[in-house]
């Protein structure tokens, strides 16, 4: 077993019988989680800043002439390299992502390697957009699981999720599950692997919103497979989404596959 499955498997196994245990254990997924970096720590990319871009790339606007986009996150996919996760990054170059002041829309940029980059340039941002301090990134590589919020891909049912598992009648998986997870704390930067499901998973919302399927049409699990989560950014850094949310960048297996990010689904889930 992999060194970041073992707290997430030892405590489910607390929990639960072996029967409901392993296949939940089996379903865990690797993802890379990203923090604000200490002293001596290996950086693999920044918050905010200026994006930098080379000569001739323009600063990511919001459709055809509309505003300038906020730069948000820079990831250096060398570094990246290695961690791991579930989803195939560039194994060089560097992603640059963009979003608008509201997260209607996003963008993402994928530098090659020495890309000759200009430290300083005319900021288009303005209005409700903004430039946002530069703090540097670390990495580790961490388990995530399905909660209830992803039912609809996993289907384990309410039976499942509400089955008691401490000395009180509300002490059920689920919210031990999440008790967990806020055990880990910090904001829940992350690059891969299960995203956060406030309200519905990236998976499933770009098979509704992207795709236009149901979850009762007979192509919506199929399609929603095909979605990955790019990055996931929580509120930090001065950044806000929504009502203390998350945005999420959603990209089809194989436009990652083929280093097309040209269409990248913005999600953002709030409270």
């Amino acid at each position: 077993m992999q060194d970041w499955m073992l707290d997430f498997a030892e405590y489910v196994r607390e929990l639960l019988p072996e029967e409901f245990a392993e296949p939940f254990i089996a379903l865990a997924r690797p993802a890379i989680r990203l923090s604000i970096a200490e002293e001596g720590e290996t950086v693999v990319g920044r918050l905010g800043g200026l994006p930098r871009l080379p000569e001739g790339v323009p600063w990511p606007c919001a459709g055809d002439g509309g505003a300038a986009m906020q730069f948000l996150a820079e990831l250096d996919c060398a570094m990246l390299a290695a961690y791991e996760s579930d989803i195939g990054l560039p194994a060089e170059g560097r992603l640059l992502f963009f979003a608008t002041w509201d997260s209607a829309a996003e963008q993402v940029i994928l530098l090659p390697p020495g890309a000759l980059r200009v430290p300083e340039r005319e900021v288009p941002v303005g209005g409700e957009a903004r430039v946002f301090p530069e703090v540097p990134l670390a990495a580790q590589t961490v388990a995530t699981w399905p909660t209830r919020g992803h039912d609809d891909l996993v289907k384990l049912g309410d039976e499942f999720w509400d089955r008691v598992v401490g000395e009180e009648p509300w002490e059920v998986f689920a919210d031990m599950l999440a008790e967990f997870a806020e055990a880990e704390g910090g904001p829940a930067h992350q690059v891969g692997g299960y995203s956060d499901a406030l309200q519905s998973p990236i998976e499933a919302a770009a098979a509704y919103y992207a795709a236009g399927l149901n979850p009762q049409d007979p192509g919506f699990a199929a399609e929603a497979s095909q979605w990955v989560n790019l990055l996931q950014l929580d509120e930090d850094n001065g950044m806000i989404f929504g009502d203390g949310g998350i945005l999420i960048f959603g990209i089809r297996r194989d436009r990652l596959a083929a280093r097309d990010f040209s269409q990248i689904f913005p999600y953002v889930q709030g409270h």
